[in-house]
């Protein structure tokens, strides 16, 4: 299973849906602050929460079924 990353920012309630999505289905995931750096902000203002594997990527909303097999590969 793959290392999952999870692009979201602090006081966004998606963000923490997806969080908790993740974390109630046992899938392993780095939450990552896109505040933190410019080129996040770019890349992610608008698009998060974003789960990605390094690869592939995915926006919200997404399921816990989509996000196994995102971590599966």
């Amino acid at each position: 299973m793959k290392k999952l990353t999870l692009y979201s920012r602090l006081e966004c309630p998606l963000c923490e849906f997806a969080e908790e999505l993740l974390a109630a289905d046992g899938i392993g995931f780095e939450m990552v602050d896109i505040d933190e750096s410019e080129a996040l902000i770019k890349t992610y203002h608008v698009r998060v929460p974003v789960l990605s594997d390094g690869d592939k990527e995915l926006d919200w909303p997404f399921n816990s079924a989509a996000a196994r097999e995102l971590a599966n590969g």
